[in-house]
């Protein structure tokens, strides 16, 4: 939410994944709809089974189909489980469509188990509390691959590491670059609020 507020103007979409990416809001500036969206996650948005990052990155560029190419980007928000797909090959993929992605790590390094559906209860597996844990080099190969920047989010909460301050930092130099190309020069003619004053002076220098 606080990286939506920081958009103004700028289009955005939204893309589960587990075992493949879904696409929940395609790319919009209805900030609006994408809230609505974005209200509505949930672990059921996308399909059971392991975790496929090549498969999100390539939705996510799927989703860019159509766009100018130039000043594009995916945040990619994981703990770097790749559990199967070939994340490091997609991400080549949009290295060479010039679509950097930036990669945020959540999660803790030593791993740590998830919530579950109630209050104080643990996501289990066959009777057994999953353990899940961040994964820096997964991210950050992902992220020197396409051309992007990998952020850990380990400190998550605090003024430097939202993803509203995220986008300030990293993907607004893309949208600041586009804007400044698109300036251009607009000359606007002015000379005639002095034409009718040069024509009454040289008159009156005449008959004189």
């Amino acid at each position: 939410l606080d990286l939506i507020d920081e958009l103004r103007g700028d289009h955005a979409g939204l893309l589960a994944f587990r075992r493949r990416g879904v696409l929940l809001c395609p790319l919009t500036s209805d900030y609006a709809f994408l809230r609505q969206a974005l209200d509505g996650l949930s672990p059921e948005s996308a399909p059971r089974g392991e975790t496929d990052l090549a498969d999100a990155v390539r939705k996510a560029l799927e989703a860019l189909e159509g766009m100018a190419e130039d000043h594009n980007a995916i945040l990619l928000i994981s703990d770097g489980e790749q559990l199967t797909g070939d994340a490091a090959e997609a991400a080549r993929e949009a290295g060479r469509r010039g679509i950097p992605i930036f990669t945020v790590g959540i999660g803790d390094p030593a791993g740590a188990t998830i919530p579950g559906e109630k209050a104080g209860d643990l996501f289990r597996f066959q009777g057994q509390a999953v353990q899940t844990r961040l994964i820096d080099e997964t991210l950050e190969v992902i992220a020197r691959a396409s051309g992007g920047s990998y952020i850990p989010l380990a400190t998550a909460g605090t003024a430097h590491t939202t993803l509203g301050a995220i986008y300030r930092r990293h993907l607004r130099n893309i949208t600041a670059k586009e804007r400044q190309e698109t300036l251009e020069n607009q000359y606007v003619e002015r000379y005639n609020l002095f034409l009718l004053p040069a024509i009454v002076a040289l008159l009156a220098a005449a008959g004189l």
